[in-house]
This record gives structure tokens, C-alpha cells and sequence, in this order.
């Protein structure tokens, strides 16, 4: 402690020490000890752990060892240290020396800067330490929600499941019930002819043994009554009807699941006034991929739009605009407006067709109906056209009055190897 209410801090910004050089006889925190020995390649520096007694030593470096008598108020810029003015006739002889008090204060100033930027820094690494964790927020409370909405889910298919199996138990219970009474029915009808058949064989053989003339007067034949069996119901047994479908095809009908969908975000800059701007992650691949060849039947394609990996837009010096599919068949054609002076064109979102017109000074738009004015340049000649992701149009161009000798103004992109050279004239 250098004082009763501070810790002794690094030299070279405001950590707690917790180095010291013995070279350099510098306090250094943990992250500046690298930087330090970076810094002063050329010294061979002697690090070792802070103690108190560094901290006595702090007021004796002021005293030059090779020049006792002599103070430090020189520092090299050659061996990155803090020299007196008479090494400058030793051992730092035609080094390059400045005044040490001035490359303290640079370097405080450099320390100042560099902490400003940090606090943009802390404030911008705040605010996505706060997003990231709202995100972790907001995605366990919509997991929850989904969790939620499944068991309740649960609950209501089990409910109608018991409800449904239910009056299929009661409407069962009312065909098993009228089945058997009908059943019974048929039963009882044949039984009683059964009965009646007994009765009368009982009779026959009566007769048949009796001598009795007389009761063979009165005999009375049933044969032909019961030749003729009793009509009855024909009752075949109730038969639960499954649908012909698998567990899972059941199971997706009623809820299915998507997945997660992941992506990475891109970096992010800071600048020194604390702006922040997004740093595309996207990068040209080593081997392009040929994905399909489309024949314009064109002589010369002076612009083209992709649509999609099947559909493209194309005009050529034949002044129509051409949407074609991957066998090169025309799907659509509007007839550019005349001239032969069109520059480039830009697909929207929304699928409108916008081409630059050099002559005519505007850029015209492609709808349904028609061709119709976009917008009047007034003077500037409008080249490249590309619409951005808010879906506004960027228009590239120069002025009308444009002579040779602005030509050292003038910057042309060219495409070359799948590459985009950007070549400047004239110095």
C-alpha cells in the first residue's frame, strides 16, 4: 500500500500490480505483462512477482545505476528504457532519446484514449450481456409456455379420448341389449314350435298304438303348419372399427414439433465515438459452385438479376427485359423503353423489375400494367442499381457534365474471377 486507501497500481494502466520488471523497474498488472515484454523486444526483461520491497525501490529508480549521482529524466527509445542524460555518452551512445517526463505524459494521454474507448466498450458489451440474457429469458418462458400448452394439450385429448370411449360403451350396451332380446325372441318363437312338434309326435304315436277306430276319424294333420319354420332375426355382433393409421401418424395429427432453429449473429465493431455497426461473417468460397447454365439466346447481356436457383431476369441489346427458367424458356418479356441506353436492373422483394435509363436520365419500373417513371435523375446519369435489405433502392451515378478531366474522380468496379476490383484512373 502506497497510501491508507489505495493499492499500489500498474504503470501502465490502472490494475492492481501484480509484476515487477527488474529491468525496466515498471509495476505491471496480469494483461500488460505481455504487452510490456511485446512492447520492448529488444531488452531482455526480468519479470518477477510484486512484493513490498519493489515498492521501496519505486523511489530509488529515479538514481541512474551506471550514473549514481545522476537522475532518470531521459528515456530510450532504442532499449525502451529510462536512461539519464549522461548514458547518452555510454551505453546509449547515438540512441534516440526523449525527455521522460514527455513519454509519460504520451503515454497517459495514449492510457486516456484508450480508456475512453473501453468505457464505449463496457457500455456496448452492458447492453448484449443484458440482450443475451433476455434471450435466455425470453426462450426458458416461451419453452415454458409451449411445456404449458402441451399439458394442457394432454389433459384435453384425454378428456375427449374419455368421452368419446365412453359413449361408445354406453352405445354398445344399448345394441348388446336389444341384440339378445331379439336373440331371445327367435328362441322362444322356435322353441315353441319346437314344443309343438314334440307334441304332436307324442299324439301320433298315441294313436298309432291305440285300436281306437275313432279317434283316427277325428285326426287332424299339423305337418303342413309346421313344415314352415318361423321366420327370425338374424343378428350379427357389434364390431369396434380402428382406423386403418399408425401411432405416429395419430400423434402428428394431433401436435408435431419444429425444431430449433440456429444461426450465428455477426460481429459487431465499436468505433472510438462509440458507434456500433455489424461486421458481415459471410465470405467468398474457395471453389465457387456452378449451380446451373441458362441460355439467353442473347448476342449481349448487359444486365441480370437472380430470382431464384431457377428463375432469372436478363435484358440484352435487344431492348426486352426477360424473365427465364433454367431451360432458358422466356416466362415473361417487357419491351424496355427505347434507346438502347439501359444501364443495369434491380429485382425488388416484391417482384417489380427497376432499370436504369442513361439517355432518358431516370430509372424506370417494371409493374403489371406496364412500364412507368420511377424517378427523374435530373441531371445525374444513373449506372448500378441494387436494392438493399429495407428493400430501398441504391442507385450508383455521376453527373451529366462529367468531362475527361474529372477523370482522376472516377472509381469503376470490375468483376474478374469472381473478385471485385475497384481500379482508379488517374492519380
Amino acid at each position: 500500500m502506497n497510501t491508507a486507501q489505495d493499492v499500489v497500481r500498474c504503470d501502465l494502466c490502472t490494475d492492481v500490480v501484480q509484476h515487477y520488471c527488474k529491468s525496466c523497474h515498471v509495476n505491471l498488472c496480469g494483461n500488460c505483462r505481455i504487452k510490456h515484454i511485446d512492447r520492448n523486444k529488444l531488452t531482455k526483461h526480468e519479470i518477477v512477482p510484486f512484493t513490498s520491497q519493489h515498492l521501496k525501490q519505486e523511489y530509488k529508480v529515479q538514481k541512474c545505476e551506471d550514473h549514481p549521482k545522476q537522475e532518470k529524466d531521459l528515456y530510450c527509445q532504442d532499449c525502451n528504457v529510462p536512461i539519464c542524460s549522461r548514458c547518452l555518452t555510454g551505453n546509449h551512445k547515438r540512441h534516440g532519446a526523449v525527455d521522460l517526463e514527455e513519454i509519460c505524459e504520451s503515454t497517459r494521454n495514449s492510457v486516456s484514449e484508450d480508456l475512453k474507448e473501453l468505457y464505449h466498450f463496457e457500455r456496448e458489451y452492458s447492453k448484449i450481456v443484458k440482450d443475451m440474457e433476455m434471450r435466455v429469458i425470453s426462450y426458458k418462458g416461451h419453452c415454458d409456455k409451449e411445456n404449458g400448452s402441451l399439458e394442457k394439450l394432454g389433459q384435453v385429448w384425454h378428456k375427449i379420448i374419455d368421452n368419446a370411449i365412453e359413449k361408445i360403451e354406453n352405445k354398445l350396451a344399448v345394441m348388446i341389449k336389444q341384440d339378445l332380446q331379439i336373440l331371445q325372441d327367435n328362441v322362444e318363437k322356435i322353441q315353441s314350435s319346437y314344443q309343438k312338434v314334440k307334441q304332436c309326435i307324442e299324439r301320433n304315436e298315441y294313436i298309432l298304438k291305440e285300436e281306437n277306430s275313432f279317434q283316427m276319424l277325428y285326426y287332424k294333420s299339423d305337418v303342413e303348419e309346421l313344415r314352415l319354420v318361423p321366420s327370425r332375426k338374424d343378428v350379427s355382433p357389434p364390431t369396434l372399427i380402428f382406423p386403418d393409421t399408425r401411432k405416429e401418424t395419430i400423434i402428428e395429427q394431433i401436435v408435431s414439433l419444429r425444431s430449433s432453429f440456429q444461426s450465428s449473429l455477426p460481429d459487431i465493431t465499436i468505433t472510438k465515438t462509440g458507434d456500433v455497426s455489424m461486421v458481415s461473417n459471410r465470405v467468398l468460397v474457395e471453389d465457387p459452385e456452378l449451380i446451373s447454365v441458362m441460355f439467353t439466346y442473347s448476342k449481349k447481356l448487359k444486365g441480370i438479376r437472380c430470382e431464384s436457383d431457377d428463375k432469372v431476369w436478363i435484358y440484352g441489346d435487344d431492348e426486352k427485359i426477360r424473365q427465364l427458367d433454367k431451360s432458358g424458356s422466356t416466362l415473361q418479356c417487357f419491351n424496355a423503353v427505347s434507346g438502347n441506353s439501359q444501364k443495369d436492373i434491380a429485382l425488388s422483394k416484391d417482384g417489380h423489375i427497376a432499370f436504369s435509363h442513361k439517355v432518358n436520365e431516370c430509372i424506370y419500373l417494371v409493374k403489371k400494367n406496364g412500364i412507368e417513371k420511377y424517378v427523374d435523375m435530373a441531371g445525374w446519369i444513373p449506372y448500378g442499381l441494387m436494392y438493399n435489405s429495407d428493400g430501398e433502392l441504391m442507385v450508383c451515378m455521376r453527373r451529366n457534365d462529367y468531362t475527361e478531366n474529372e477523370k482522376e474522380n472516377l472509381w469503376v468496379g470490375e468483376c474478374d474471377n469472381n473478385c471485385i476490383k475497384i481500379i482508379k484512373y488517374l492519380e
